[in-house]
């Protein structure tokens, strides 16, 4: 759904009359559906790890501790890291953390060769310790706050600017978002879309990206492991 066919929905089932446009419209109501929009939306797209808001980073080392700006290495959108997700692939080994404030400082007061890099974010910043050689490849996943995506298929925004915009986000729980908002912001009963809205969310949240079969042991890791690797398959003997 567009952001025009997301208010219009929503309009209809309020009693607001329905708009042709949104962005630009100056009528009080519509703008303040398209103010609520947007804040629902943010808190959405902060509730989980949404398999549609992950992306990729990729990145080339340098020979520093500070390997620069989140922002800059993840340019969609940063907002934070999945846990477990860099990794060195020139060396094939993961770099290890996030370290919390104290375990850095102690890092920084002994000397540290490696091999294992540790990693922090302070200050929107990449640390590494120790500093890596340059050139090195590192990826990683992370999510990102751009929850909208324009009808170019390749602009990602975090607000809506084009009446043909799209959202990431399940589109029902957009919808049904914006309703309770609504009816909260005009001081109507709004208890039962709000828990049938939450009890969704949970629904989306079980289902998003399918679910690993988990184990109580490390007999079933799919992580790679030290040792030689011997593919599933024929083998000519």
């Amino acid at each position: 759904m567009s952001l025009l066919t997301i208010i219009q929905s929503v309009c209809k089932r309020t009693g607001v009359p329905s708009p042709s446009t949104i962005i630009g419209n100056t009528d009080v109501q519509i703008v303040q559906l398209l103010t609520l929009l947007e804040e629902g939306g943010d808190d959405l797209a902060r509730r989980g790890s949404w398999p549609a808001l992950t992306f990729e980073a990729t990145h080339t080392t340098i020979a520093a501790e500070n390997q620069g700006a989140m922002i800059t290495i993840a340019s969609n959108g940063f907002n934070y890291i999945k846990n477990q997700t860099i990794w060195d692939r020139t060396d094939r080994l993961p770099v290890l953390g996030p370290v919390d404030g104290q375990d850095w400082q102690a890092l920084k007061a002994v000397v540290v060769t490696g091999p294992r890099y540790q990693f922090r974010i302070r200050g929107g910043n990449l640390l590494v310790n120790p500093a890596p050689s340059a050139g090195h490849t590192w990826a990683f996943e992370y999510v990102t706050t751009n929850w909208i995506l324009g009808a170019n298929l390749t602009t990602y925004k975090s607000s809506f600017t084009l009446d043909t915009d799209t959202v990431l986000l399940p589109e029902s729980l957009v919808v049904l978002g914006l309703r309770w908002q609504w009816m909260r912001e005009k001081g109507l009963e709004y208890s039962e879309l709000f828990r049938s809205y939450e009890m969704q969310l949970k629904d989306a949240f079980g289902r998003e990206g399918g679910k690993p079969i988990l184990h109580q042991d490390n007999l079933h890791s799919t992580r790679p492991q030290p040792g030689i690797f011997v593919p599933s398959g024929n083998w000519a003997v």
